[in-house]
């Protein structure tokens, strides 16, 4: 491969995702073998709208989840989260969407969602930890956990896959039969 070629793919490649959110990782989607739940990422202190602290663990409290690490200032994040906060009340009682600010303050954060009128849960992870502790360094990203606390889904965008795998989450962790058809339709 040219050096000019070379150059270019690296430039394309770079500019793919918004940016970096912590200093570990690649930030390539993949689709993740589940992380045990003891693995702490759970636990690690964030703070909500307010700054009360919170963690995930808490949060989640044994539902199935989709998890999106994003930033105010990523365009495609600011595409995304509409279709999230719709995606969170269509799932309202059976699984948990939340949104993650990684690298923001809470005041500008608590702005930027209400000025948008987004009612899912929102928590802040202002010193990278929770993005460290993932490895994940671009925004965004979209996470999908089940009933068990594993991460079983790992991506840069809300799409079919990240559906997909919170479909499964969803129906594994849905004895009734009640919330299987809360994804029809999604994105």
């Amino acid at each position: 491969m040219s050096r000019r070629r070379l150059a270019v793919v690296t430039v394309a490649v770079a500019l793919a995702g918004c940016g970096i959110t912590g200093s570990t990782g690649s930030g390539t989607p993949t689709i993740a073998r589940p992380i045990a739940s003891e693995s702490g990422w759970q636990q690690i202190a964030l703070v909500d709208l307010e700054r009360r602290p919170v963690t995930l663990g808490a949060l989640l409290a044994g539902r199935p989840a989709l998890v999106n690490l994003w930033a105010p200032w990523c365009e495609r994040c600011k595409t995304e989260l509409p279709e999230l906060d719709r995606l969170s009340r269509r799932l309202e009682g059976c699984a948990v969407v939340v949104g993650v600010a990684v690298g923001e303050d809470p005041p500008h954060t608590a702005a930027f969602v209400h000025q948008r009128g987004l009612t899912y849960p929102q928590l802040i992870d202002e010193g990278f930890h929770l993005a460290d502790a993932l490895a994940k360094t671009r925004v965004p990203t979209t996470l999908v956990v089940d009933a068990g606390g594993a991460i079983v889904h790992v991506g840069l965008a809300l799409d079919r896959a990240a559906l997909g795998a919170l479909e499964t989450a969803l129906f594994r962790a849905d004895a009734s039969g009640r919330c299987k058809d809360r994804l029809a339709g999604a994105t």
